[in-house]
């Protein structure tokens, strides 16, 4: 009996890491720590999004309140789980990076309602092929992820640089020094930070960079906290705020072309989070996780929300603490509910100065083009195919970033396909990796790589 009973012992302590609950005063603590360490990442987007859009200060406050909601019923459903919906381990969501592009694009040429009819009918696509997805990810190899990702970071630093620089470059104050001053400041600040702490507060680098560059611009007249006070304590921007949803196919394939690069990250946070945690991630897992990120972008198009996408932020966080359960980021999910709700943070966080929030921007987007860069270290390069298909992916891919007219002349509906270089260098990427790639039959009828 004795060696019966002690088999299994070992393994139920392997499964229960993940469901293991700590005392409730912990579990705060340590989502309030995770939540810290994703914050930055959650109102960088909407504020950019905001910004570039030209929308107002109030709605650009609702927009971060939105998120901030969306991004806590995601997390809680990747950390819980309901029905066939969440990975039931400790990861967190949040509005992507890379849905920017798209969202800029397709609002300033057909209106926030077109973005919004996009999201909706792009998310209930990625819930329906979340299940046969792993069939695909064969077309999204290392060399042509990497690229994608780099590519999406390149495409984006320009953002935050406009955002640091002024939205005119005819404006007498574009690049004025007070503005590149406040932004070199939030850098070394993010430097300094995470030069001198280690762990946790190292990890809050950027947002306590984000806090001291924000009081420091205040204090000298850039931004303004005047209008933070005015509006409702409680409440949400209404649903199809900005009008009636509208449907165009280029756009909702440009948002298509976004989604399935964030199926191969999230299905990477996925399996990252495994090894963390010592579980066994299973194609049913990541088709769980898929759904939640597919869900949440669809109800973004009745909400007003972004593009989400599961954060690998708090993964090291889970490796330096060795707490693997995922009860305490089911508590960051209750606290992003609340600080959404509570309309002031949001206004306080759409207040913040665009030079602040563009070096932040500059950053985070630097770190994604190096994600990219990590990823294709390990490409084999002595491969002259990998080398054209980077090359030229990421060359034609920047076009719009360096050359915005370049594609002017082209019609209507192209343009905005062609406009998008994520779009474009990911079928790019994608269709050399096939050319190069795809294998061939020798005489003898054995199949052969075509390199």
């Amino acid at each position: 009996m004795t060696e019966e009973h002690s088999v299994p012992a070992p393994r139920a302590a392997e499964v229960s890491a993940v469901d293991e609950r700590p005392p409730f005063a912990h579990l705060v603590l340590l989502g309030l720590q995770h939540a810290l360490v994703m914050y930055a990442g959650v109102i960088v987007v909407p504020i950019v999004v905001g910004n570039a859009l030209g929308l107002s200060a109030a709605e650009i406050a609702d927009l971060v309140s939105t998120d901030l909601v969306l991004a806590g019923i995601g997390t809680l459903l990747q950390a819980l789980g309901l029905w066939k919906f969440g990975i039931r381990m400790p990861l967190v969501v949040g509005a992507a990076s890379s849905g920017i592009v798209p969202m800029v694009l397709v609002g300033q040429s057909r209106g926030l309602p077109t973005v919004y009819g996009s999201l909706l009918a792009a998310g209930v696509i990625w819930v329906l092929v979340a299940p046969c997805f792993s069939k695909l990810l064969t077309l999204f190899p290392a060399v042509v992820t990497g690229t994608v990702i780099a590519l999406i970071g390149l495409t984006l630093i320009p953002v935050g640089l406009r955002l640091i620089a002024g939205p005119d470059p005819s404006d007498p104050g574009y690049g004025g020094l007070s503005r590149l001053g406040l932004a070199g400041f939030t850098m070394a600040s993010m430097v300094i930070f995470r030069r001198l702490f280690r762990g946790i507060l190292g990890q809050l680098a950027i947002l306590s960079a984000l806090v001291i560059g924000a009081i420091v611009g205040w204090s000298t007249g850039t931004g303004s906290l005047a209008h933070t006070g005015a509006g409702p304590i409680v409440g949400m921007m209404s649903p199809f705020h900005f009008g009636a949803l509208q449907f165009h196919l280029p756009s909702i394939l440009l948002f298509l072309v976004i989604a399935f690069v964030l199926m191969v990250e999230g299905a990477g946070q996925g399996l990252a989070v495994g090894e963390v945690v010592g579980k066994q991630v299973e194609p049913d897992d990541i088709a769980r996780l898929l759904r939640v990120d597919g869900l949440m972008t669809a109800l973004s198009g009745v909400f007003n929300g972004f593009v989400y996408t599961t954060f690998g932020q708090n993964i090291g966080l889970i490796a330096l603490t060795k707490v693997r359960s995922r009860y305490p980021v089911a508590i960051v999910g209750v606290i992003l509910l609340v600080l959404g709700i509570v309309q002031p943070v949001g206004r306080v966080a759409a207040a913040i100065p665009e030079p602040v929030i563009g070096a932040a921007a500059v950053v985070t987007f630097g770190a994604l083009t190096v994600s990219g860069i990590q990823i294709l270290s390990r490409v084999d390069f002595d491969r002259s195919s990998n080398l054209m298909i980077v090359m030229l992916s990421l060359g034609i891919g920047l076009i719009p970033a360096y050359a915005p007219r370049f594609y002017q002349q082209l019609p209507t509906m192209a343009e905005v396909f062609f406009k998008s270089g994520v779009a474009t260098g990911t079928v790019l990427a994608v269709v050399l990796n096939l050319v190069f790639h795809a294998r061939r039959r020798d005489p003898d009828g054995a199949r052969v790589p075509a390199d």
